[in-house]
């Protein structure tokens, strides 16, 4: 492959700024250092992860997407900091600094960042106003969570914000957050992540589908982590059901099928067998490289997945770099 974009990756700062004065937030993040290479996040006085510096220093991580192979990437926050469960003026305190860290890093090295940002959307009339700030800093799109607090990312109350983002041309990215249901998975406390997460991915999609989000906002970019998650497995169900029921065809003109094939997917599927069903189901064109690094716990690299999945060399073009490229533009 000519060239590989890593569209899917995450960044964390070094050591956030102090609790703004006025701001009466407990679970303001702090980063404590360990020593020369570690730093832990604090939450709440609790632990939440340790984390490396190549999280934040851009030297090591290109040093990284040499090692790698790696031309652009394109870095985020991670999903568990997005902030909606802070209060309004602490989550924009947050990812006004986080917009801010990301963009330094893409300055650090612009031939190989792109950056994300994201935004306090647990009030959208304050992510509304961010987002112009977003784009003044360079960022090409937005992170954004399934769900605010339990209120689904299609549902109408943020509108105003896709309408802004699709005004600005930034792509916005959706990964499955806080899954619902937990009390129901059983066995280690890692099952949220594994089953909850794509099945919050495959919801968020049903939704912005069946609620027909881009007749609203026809230039809206949407891009779904992990693969858009389980909708592979429910795709075919919705069909049937909306071609035997009538209040499916009220809400909706096209089958969810075709739909699908208006959004963008990343590759982090975790094995080549449903890379070749998604590129069967929704197109080469939708389909976007992604490691979910920089830590890796057995992501195959983009070009191993790409081979490994079968597709044309033609296709493994699209996914290595041509269809990010579109989007980062």
């Amino acid at each position: 492959m000519s060239r590989i974009i890593d569209f899917h990756s995450h960044i964390v700062p070094g050591q956030y700024p102090a609790r703004p004065s006025g701001i009466d937030e407990p679970a303001w993040p702090v980063m404590e250092r360990i020593d020369d290479r570690n730093s832990r996040m604090m939450i709440a006085g609790k632990q939440f992860r340790v984390f490396e510096s190549f999280y934040w220093n851009p030297q090591e991580r290109v040093q990284r997407l040499d090692e790698e192979g790696i031309a652009v990437q394109v870095v985020s926050t991670l999903p568990e900091l997005l902030s909606y469960w802070l209060k309004p003026d602490a989550a924009e305190a947050i990812t006004d600094f986080m917009n801010e860290f990301v963009a330094g890093m893409v300055r650090a090295a612009p031939a190989r960042f792109a950056g994300m940002g994201s935004v306090a959307l647990q009030d959208p009339a304050r992510a509304v106003r961010q987002i112009e700030r977003i784009r003044r800093l360079g960022l090409k799109g937005i992170h954004v969570g399934s769900h605010v607090n339990g209120r689904s990312i299609a549902a109408s109350e943020f509108y105003p914000f896709f309408e802004a983002a699709e005004a600005q041309g930034l792509f916005v990215f959706v990964h499955g957050i806080k899954p619902g249901g937990v009390e129901l998975m059983l066995g280690p406390p890692l099952m949220p992540a594994v089953v909850g997460v794509p099945h919050e991915n495959a919801v968020a999609i049903a939704s912005f589908i069946m609620t027909d989000i881009l007749k609203r906002f026809p230039r809206l970019k949407l891009v779904f982590s992990h693969g858009g998650g389980t909708i592979g497995a429910v795709i075919d169900r919705m069909n049937s059901v909306w071609r035997a029921f009538a209040p499916m065809k009220q809400a909706l003109e096209t089958p969810p099928e075709d739909y699908l094939r208006r959004f963008w997917y990343d590759s982090v599927v975790f094995g080549p067998d449903y890379l070749g069903y998604l590129v069967k189901k929704v197109g080469a064109s939708q389909i976007i490289g992604g490691t979910d690094g920089p830590v890796d716990f057995g992501q195959p690299s983009i070009p191993e997945l790409i081979a490994a999945a079968g597709v044309s060399a033609a296709d493994g073009e699209l996914i290595a770099h041509a269809n990010a490229e579109r989007l980062i533009a």
